[in-house]
C-alpha cells in the first residue's frame, strides 16, 4: 500500500511538473535594418499586410476588421480573432486570442550596427507549459504560434515588403542613342511620340539597328514643365548631329530592376519600391532612373497601359 501511495505521489508530481509555466526563448536574424522592422512593427495598420492570417480576414471582409490605438499601445480585431500589443521600449508584449486559445509572446528588435548593418536581430520570447515545451523540442519550429517565422519571411521576400520582385540586371547595351526637349506637362505624350518619330528615322538613314526596346524619361522640371527623353540602344557607334545625342554605355554595368503592368499614372509604385529598396541598403544611383518600354510602345495618356521595367542604376 505504502509503494502503491509513493507511485501515485510520483505519477501526480510528474504530471503536475508537465504544466508548470517554462520560458522558451529563440533569436532570430532578419536580413531587412533596424528602424523597418521596428516601423512595421509598431504600426498596428502594418500587421495586417505581414501576418498571413490577418491579410486572410482582409480580403474576406476588410470591413469587420477594427483598429483601437492607444500610447504604447494597440489592439487589432477581427471576429474571434484578437492581437493586443504594448511597446515598451525595443519591445513589443503580445496577447494572441483565437478563439478559446490564447497565445502570450514578445519580441524584443535589436540592431546590429557594426558587423550586420542591413540585418536586425529578433529575440522572441513565450511563456508555455513544461508539456509543450517537451513537444516542442520534437518540432522544426517550436515557435509557430508567435508568426515570428512569417515576420522573417515578410520582410526578406522582396515581393511582400515592397509590393515587386527586384532583380538585378545590367545595362543592355553600349551604344545609346537619345532625343530630348524640354515641354509643358500636357504635350508630352505628344511630343513623346514626335522624339521617337525622330530615332526611328535616324535609325533608318543610318543604317543602324535597334538592339533592345526603346527607353524613355518622364522627369518634371517644373510645376507645368517635364524633360522627357527617348532613347534606342543600337549596335554599333556612330557621330551625333545636332539633334540626337550619342552616349557610349558602361554595357555590363549594374542595376536593379522591377516589372510594371497596368495604367502609366500609377507606375510611381516601382519607383516607391526601388527607392526604399535602395534606402534599406543605403545603395546610390548612378544615373537617373529610366524606363524600358518592353512592348516597344510609349504611352499616349495618363491612363495608357504600359509594360514596364524600371531601372536604377548601382555601383555595385
Amino acid at each position: 500500500m505504502k509503494k502503491k501511495t509513493i507511485f501515485l505521489l510520483l505519477v501526480l508530481v510528474i504530471l503536475a511538473s508537465l504544466f508548470i509555466p517554462v520560458t522558451q526563448q529563440k533569436t532570430i536574424v532578419i536580413k531587412s535594418p533596424f528602424l523597418r522592422v521596428f516601423s512595421l512593427l509598431a504600426r498596428p495598420e502594418n500587421w495586417e499586410q505581414w501576418r498571413p492570417d490577418l491579410r486572410k480576414y482582409i480580403l474576406a471582409d476588410s470591413n469587420k476588421i477594427t483598429l483601437h490605438k492607444d500610447s504604447g499601445f494597440f489592439s487589432i480585431k477581427y471576429d474571434l480573432i484578437k492581437v493586443d500589443v504594448k511597446l515598451q521600449g525595443n519591445s513589443f508584449v503580445i496577447d494572441d486570442e483565437d478563439g478559446s486559445k490564447t497565445t502570450s509572446y514578445s519580441y524584443e528588435v535589436v540592431p546590429v550596427p557594426d558587423k550586420l548593418p542591413g540585418q536586425t536581430l529578433l529575440a522572441v520570447e513565450k511563456t508555455t507549459s513544461a508539456f509543450k515545451y517537451l513537444i516542442g523540442k520534437f518540432s522544426a519550429d517550436p515557435f509557430p504560434d508567435t508568426h515570428a517565422g512569417d515576420l522573417k519571411k515578410f520582410m526578406e521576400t522582396d515581393s511582400l515588403l515592397y509590393g515587386f520582385h527586384i532583380f538585378k540586371t545590367k545595362v543592355p547595351g553600349a551604344f545609346l542613342l537619345v532625343v530630348q526637349n524640354k515641354v509643358l506637362k500636357k504635350d508630352e505624350f505628344t511630343e513623346a511620340a514626335k522624339l521617337l518619330a525622330i530615332l526611328q528615322q535616324y535609325v533608318k538613314t543610318h543604317n543602324v539597328v535597334k538592339v533592345q526596346p526603346l527607353i524613355a524619361q518622364f522627369t518634371p522640371t517644373q510645376k507645368d514643365t517635364v524633360q522627357v527623353k527617348v532613347g534606342f540602344y543600337i549596335d554599333k557607334e556612330i557621330k551625333p548631329d545636332k539633334m540626337v545625342a550619342f552616349n557610349r554605355m558602361p554595357k555590363g554595368g549594374p542595376l536593379y530592376a522591377v516589372r510594371f503592368s497596368g495604367k502609366f499614372n500609377k507606375r510611381q509604385q516601382a519607383y516607391n519600391a526601388l527607392n526604399d529598396y535602395y534606402a534599406d541598403r543605403l545603395y546610390q544611383s548612378a544615373i537617373q532612373p529610366f524606363e524600358m518600354y518592353l512592348d516597344n510602345k510609349l504611352p499616349v495618356s495618363d491612363t495608357s497601359h504600359v509594360k514596364i521595367q524600371v531601372n536604377f542604376s548601382g555601383y555595385f
